[in-house]
């Protein structure tokens, strides 16, 4: 697990490999976060994605950060002005530091409207 601190705030939001999701024996975001949508069937592997505001998962759950997400075996989570990480593995030292930096990479591929996002508004500040 990894966690990243962001000088944004973000709509509760998540994406994870299915099988992670699965491991948890529950969703990775509150209830009010609402029900968990698998992405199109037949995508390997399987992916799951939920939000608060699903406009805003719209905007920053593309293609390319489903991708990212999918290639390094991983979930994450947007809460207030945190992204937290999780994979299966616990060690070594270095495949923390590995899902550390593939974070700041999907945040990257974030739009900057995405940094003044004010959720329930379906647009940017």
């Amino acid at each position: 697990m990894a966690v990243l601190t962001q000088p944004y705030i973000f709509p509760d939001t998540s994406l994870s490999v299915g099988t992670l999701i699965y491991r948890l024996r529950s969703e990775p975001l509150p209830p009010r976060a609402g029900t968990p949508i698998h992405l199109p069937p037949g995508r390997k592997p399987r992916m799951s994605e939920c939000s608060v505001d699903p406009a805003f998962a719209e905007l920053v759950i593309t293609d390319r950060v489903v991708r990212m997400t999918a290639d390094a075996k991983m979930g994450w989570r947007l809460h207030g002005n945190h992204m937290i990480g999780w994979m299966k593995e616990k060690k070594p030292y270095e495949k923390v530091v590995r899902l550390a930096e593939t974070m700041a990479d999907i945040l990257a591929e974030f739009p900057a409207s995405a940094q003044t996002w004010e959720s329930g508004n379906h647009r940017p500040v």
